[in-house]
């Protein structure tokens, strides 16, 4: 009898791992998987409750994916104030990748440092590091209210079950961002790769929505850096061309005597060196989209030639007599002032008046800076992939120092320092002498500015452009709405703020 309730021990044992290997293997959504695993483990256990973490890799923070039979208070701290590594019970365990069991009365543990944890009650506690290909990826906590007293064998079951919990989260992890490569990918810097909240680039997408399709000439117009590439790559990605090729050429950038050849092609023996027949760019562009950048810097006569191509969608090839017809949408950019160079003789007005059947004009980053902290996150967010690291944003005084910059290179401008400041940060935030400016060194030496100022005026700054819209404002600010409520009520004449 010993021996056949030995062997019902064993199965059962087997039975509920196999359950949740079977479990973890039926999904790659991450919540899905992890929601019936907890319900399993709590079911088997015996236990009240349970949550699962998931380690953030580029904030380090400690995401409760999965919640079962807590109180709201605690799911509402836990979602709004979250743990990082290091911090609290479950954040020193995915730091030190040891479990900790606590039998009898766990919430009094200094371990706990939340107060709603504290005041949850909690009697017993088992904490239990997540592992794949070496590293902790998240943790497992099942809590009861009243006193047990698990056996060691039901603990070494749920041992046993983080191993196959630790690899689904990194597999469902890797599913997701090769899913999320892929959607960026077929994006093809789509309008989800345009960051802004500005009413004047509101307005600029209105409008380019409004042209998709339309086929139309479109001149883009605005200073270096401020985005006219990812504008036209927008409306050719978004539009009905977006199956066809999009093929960018800089016309400053190439020689005067092989702009016309690239652009329009060439015939064997049109010049020297032609030893065979070429295509140009617009026959490779055929049913897309050729973006001509800083078109203004074209020669007059290839600007008759162009203007003849935008009245007739037809064209010759250098040392050609036979017509091409081609069906080419024409996007020009210029970061010059090109009713100037008309005046000045520079630019044909004809060809001006072809290109401008739409007018997009893009504001320079100084005239958008409600956009600044929006632009700073995401381009850390990419660099600190990029290079490995884990910078979370940037201090107050650092966002203020980015805010208060002229910008002359624009977002380009804006993105080189972010990639700098990433590289040389050797903490989770970006500080002020992580970046490139001279006004860090007066901000240093003193300008009568505290941290706790600095805060203030900018938290106002934001609230005023949002109208004091809350979430909004934290939206901007990169916070949570209840850090920012916090931080409110810090201020001091807080009733001066929108």
């Amino acid at each position: 009898m010993q021996e056949e309730s030995e062997i019902a021990r064993v199965n059962k044992q087997l039975s509920i791992l196999y359950e949740i290997a079977l479990t973890v293997g039926k999904s790659l959504d991450l919540k899905t998987i992890l929601n019936d695993v907890l319900q399993k483990i709590i079911s088997f256990m015996g236990v009240d409750a349970g949550v699962i973490y998931v380690i953030n890799d580029e904030t380090l923070e400690m995401i409760p994916v999965s919640f079962k039979n807590l109180s709201e208070e605690v799911v509402k701290d836990l979602s709004e104030n979250r743990v990082r590594v290091g911090e609290c019970m479950c954040g020193s365990i995915a730091q030190c990748n040891e479990e900790v069991i606590i039998r009898e009365r766990a919430s009094d543990d200094p371990r706990f440092t939340r107060a709603v944890l504290k005041k949850e009650g909690m009697e017993f506690y088992a904490g239990l590091p997540l592992r794949a290909k070496g590293k902790v990826v998240g943790v497992l906590c099942v809590i009861t209210h009243k006193p047990y007293a698990p056996g060691p064998e039901l603990l070494d079951i749920l041992r046993a079950a983080t191993q196959p919990i630790g690899l689904a989260i990194e597999n469902a992890l890797i599913f997701e961002n090769v899913r999320r490569e892929v959607s960026v990918s077929a994006r093809h810097f789509g309008f989800d790769e345009i960051i802004t909240m500005s009413p004047s680039m509101t307005e600029v997408l209105r409008l380019v929505r409004k042209v998709l399709n339309v086929p139309a000439s479109i001149l883009i117009c605005g200073e270096s850096g401020t985005g006219k590439e990812l504008i036209a790559r927008a409306i050719h990605y978004n539009s009905i061309r977006a199956g066809k090729p999009f093929i960018a050429v800089n016309c400053g950038a190439l020689p005067e005597s092989l702009i016309e050849s690239e652009l329009f092609g060439y015939i064997h023996g049109a010049f020297t060196g032609a030893t065979n027949d070429k295509n140009g760019l617009l026959e490779a562009a055929a049913g897309g989209t050729l973006f001509l950048d800083e078109v203004n810097s074209m020669s007059s006569q290839l600007q008759l030639k162009l203007l003849r191509f935008l009245q007739d969608r037809t064209f010759y090839k250098v040392g050609s007599t036979v017509p091409v017809t081609v069906d080419v949408r024409i996007i020009a950019a210029t970061n010059r002032d090109i009713e100037e160079a008309i005046r000045k003789g520079a630019f044909r007005e004809d060809l001006y008046y072809r290109l401008n059947v739409v007018k997009i004009d893009l504001p320079a980053l100084k005239n958008r800076r409600e956009d600044i902290p929006l632009l700073a996150r995401y381009f850390i967010q990419k660099y600190s992939r990029t290079f490995g690291k884990s910078i979370r944003g940037l201090t107050d005084l650092a966002l203020q120092i980015l805010m208060d910059h002229d910008w002359p290179g624009n977002v380009r401008e804006l993105e080189n320092v972010i990639e700098r400041a990433v590289i040389m940060a050797e903490t989770h935030e970006i500080l002020p002498e992580d970046l490139p400016f001279k006004r860090v060194a007066q901000f240093r030496r003193g300008t009568g500015w505290s941290l706790e100022e600095v805060e203030k005026e900018h938290i106002a700054k934001v609230l005023a452009f949002t109208k004091g819209e809350i979430k909004r404002a934290a939206d901007v600010l990169g916070i949570n709405p209840t850090t920012l409520w916090r931080k409110l009520k810090k201020i001091d004449n807080k009733d001066q703020l929108p």
